[in-house]
């Protein structure tokens, strides 16, 4: 009897609220298309990859030609702390597919404050190993982000799961089976097509 695939979760949008595109724009008082013309470029995917630390990155957090800076750095650090929560239904959705016996990863793109979100929503209940950018120092979807899972798994034999249709496609490149995520009630749906529900 062949041995259903090991699921693999983004967290961000896929299973827990990314807080930057309603709470942290509500709090710099900005919109997503404003607030591009003055962020740095680059300084957030260094944090995601480890090649800049946490002080580094919310020191350059906007363009260094703008004069801007953040007021209160450690403000705008709790507002993500915050709001770390799960998307409707996921917990539940979880909760299940782990009582039903399967092992369940993370491969994501985020920065150490990923730490934050494990701890706050406990999810070692959930989950037996991450692969997260900032300890891997590769990002989806590039083909070493998806290398490291499965070196860090053992098999190959995957489905992705994943908000972003680019990592979908990046997972498929190298044979990953990917579902991309729309909500819990279409992710449960779609496990249930592929018996895995």
């Amino acid at each position: 009897m062949d041995h259903p695939p090991l699921l693999v979760f983004d967290l961000m949008d896929t299973v827990i609220v990314d807080p930057f595109y309603r709470e942290v724009l509500d709090y710099l008082g900005t919109t997503l298309p404003d607030l591009g013309q003055v962020k740095h470029p680059t300084s957030w995917i260094e944090f995601e990859t480890n090649l800049c630390d946490e002080i580094s990155f919310l020191e350059r957090f906007y363009r260094p030609e703008t004069g801007l800076k953040l007021a209160d750095p450690q403000a705008f650090k709790q507002v993500f702390r915050d709001n770390y929560r799960f998307l409707p239904g996921m917990e539940e959705l979880l909760t299940e597919l782990k009582a039903m016996g399967h092992s369940l990863w993370v491969l994501s793109n985020y920065s150490a404050w990923w730490q934050v979100a494990r701890q706050k929503l406990a999810l070692d209940r959930f989950f037996v190993g991450y692969c997260v950018s900032c300890d891997i120092g590769f990002r989806k979807p590039s083909g070493e982000a998806y290398s490291a899972l499965i070196n860090a798994i053992g098999h190959e034999n995957l489905v992705l799961i994943d908000d972003r249709s680019t990592n979908i496609e990046g997972a498929r490149q190298i044979g990953i089976e990917g579902i991309l995520f729309e909500d819990a009630k279409r992710l449960r749906n779609a496990l249930k097509k592929r018996s895995i529900l």
